[in-house]
Formats: structure tokens, C-alpha cells, sequence
């Protein structure tokens, strides 16, 4: 019965079981290239000299050796990672899409906690969007985060490359809190609580994390994969449709002010649900 719970709130829908193996087999793939990349001739001939040379005065600039320095492996993240300086002007637009695809190779969890988070939202936005409308709104958060990441980047002189579908996750996590915010979701398949809160433990994380910081995340991604989502959902990306809201804001705090001197006039009661129907 509790698995039953578990499978029902958190399904593996056909995209979404694409994007994770999608994930896993780029995971593979990076962690034997960063393992013999340096061992390969073939491979190792690919790095420029001056970028070996940069790599090697990194970590004589940090006080670490030289010695086992993988530079196959950081000339890998380099291309394929968000890095501001490769993107503009070296001209290698890719990154903002490849980015989301890689994951550390040194760090197993960054993969586990990503493709946890992805199934635990993916699924139902996919069956209540249709496969090609889910991943078209994965990409675009995914995307969109890496540009925020490369704004950001530029503007603070960042030298580090950023990797992982961190930003596109936060977009289905909020999404997901925003489509479906009174879900039951049973934590361990026994204990209820709405979609709204469980939804507040990854953002509230990510929040938290950014005003605390230290852990070595990029809070760009995060922060810009939950706008961006937010924005798509509500769509409030649409300047139209966001000043409509805002002139419905002010129309109903003018309502209410108008119902409250109508009381004090002593008027009659106002029909249920107010003056705004």
C-alpha cells in the first residue's frame, strides 16, 4: 500500500524516464573520459598547451601541486560547462544547453539528489502537461538558468565552470508547487502533507543556501531556475499579462477600501463574496 502511495504521487513518465537516462549515460560517459582522459594520447593531445599551463598555475596559485592535476577532465568542463569568458567572446554558444547535462565526477550525490528531485516533480507536471510541453518547459528553465549563470558570471569575473540540471529542477519544483499546491504527497509513503510545503524544503534549501553560502553550488542557477519557472507557469513573463494582475491588485485593495467607509456609512451588508464577483 505505501508503495503504491509512493509511485502514485511521483510517477516515471515517458520523458521524464528519457531525461534520466539521458543524464546517466552522460554521467558515464564523463566520469571514464575524466578517469583516462589524461592517460589517452589521443585525448590528451586535444587540450592546448595553454591551457595545461593555465591549469597547472591554478594550483600553484592555491598552494596545491602540480601533480595529478586532471586537465583532460578540467578542459572538458570547461567546453561544456557555463563559463562566461568561453561563451562570450570565445563564441562557444553551446553552453548554456550542455551544461545541464553533466554532472561531477567526482561528487556521486550531485546525480542522486538531481535525478531524486527530477522524478519527484517531473512525472506529474508530465502527465498534466503532455510529454512535449514538460520537456519544452525542462529546457527552458535549463536554459535560462545557464544564461542567468553567464550574466552573473561575467559581470563577477567567475573563472569556474558551472555544471548540472540544478536550475532546470528548481523550475519543475516550483511549477510543481504552483500547479499543484493542495497534492497530498505521503514523505516515505505514510505521512501527508501538501504539495505547497513539501515544495518549500528544495526551495527554502536553495534560499538558504545562497544567503548562507559556502557550499560550492551556484546559487545563479538556482535562483534563476526558480524565476524563470515561475514566470513560465504563471506567465507573467508576458508584460500584458503581468500588468493586468497588477491592475487587479489595486482594483481589489480600491474595493475594499470603498466597502470599508460603505460600513462605517452605515450601509447594509454587502451580498456574500463582496462587491467583486
Amino acid at each position: 500500500m505505501r508503495s503504491r502511495r509512493v509511485f502514485a504521487a511521483w510517477p516515471v513518465t515517458p520523458v521524464l524516464k528519457r531525461i534520466l537516462i539521458a543524464n546517466g549515460v552522460v554521467w558515464l560517459a564523463a566520469v571514464i573520459l575524466y578517469r583516462v582522459g589524461d592517460s589517452v594520447d589521443l585525448l590528451r593531445s586535444m587540450v592546448p598547451a595553454d591551457f595545461e599551463s593555465e591549469i597547472i598555475g591554478r594550483r600553484l596559485a592555491m598552494g596545491i601541486s602540480p601533480e595529478g592535476a586532471n586537465v583532460f577532465g578540467a578542459w572538458l568542463m570547461a567546453h561544456l560547462g557555463v563559463l562566461p569568458d568561453r561563451i562570450w567572446p570565445g563564441m562557444e554558444l553551446w553552453q548554456p544547453f550542455t551544461y545541464m547535462w553533466l554532472h561531477s565526477t567526482t561528487d556521486f550525490v550531485h546525480i542522486v539528489f538531481n535525478s531524486l528531485f527530477l522524478w519527484m516533480f517531473g512525472g506529474v507536471l508530465e502527465q498534466s502537461w503532455g510529454g512535449r510541453a514538460f520537456f519544452r518547459f525542462y529546457m527552458m528553465c535549463g536554459v535560462g538558468a545557464g544564461l542567468v549563470v553567464f550574466v552573473v558570471g561575467a559581470i563577477a569575473g567567475s573563472t569556474v565552470p558551472t555544471i548540472g540540471a540544478s536550475g532546470a529542477i528548481m523550475g519543475l519544483v516550483v511549477a510543481w508547487a504552483i500547479s499543484f499546491p493542495d497534492r497530498l504527497v505521503y514523505i516515505f509513503g505514510v505521512f501527508p502533507i501538501k504539495g505547497k510545503y513539501f515544495a518549500l524544503f528544495p526551495i527554502g534549501y536553495a534560499v538558504l543556501d545562497f544567503i548562507v553560502g559556502g557550499s560550492g553550488v551556484s546559487h545563479s542557477a538556482h535562483l534563476g531556475g526558480l524565476a524563470i519557472g515561475a514566470l513560465l507557469v504563471t506567465g507573467y513573463w508576458r508584460p500584458r499579462r503581468l500588468s493586468n494582475r497588477i491592475r487587479l491588485a489595486v482594483l481589489k485593495r480600491r474595493l475594499k477600501v470603498i466597502e470599508g467607509e460603505g460600513r462605517k456609512g452605515g450601509d447594509d451588508e454587502p451580498p456574500d463574496g463582496g462587491y467583486l464577483h
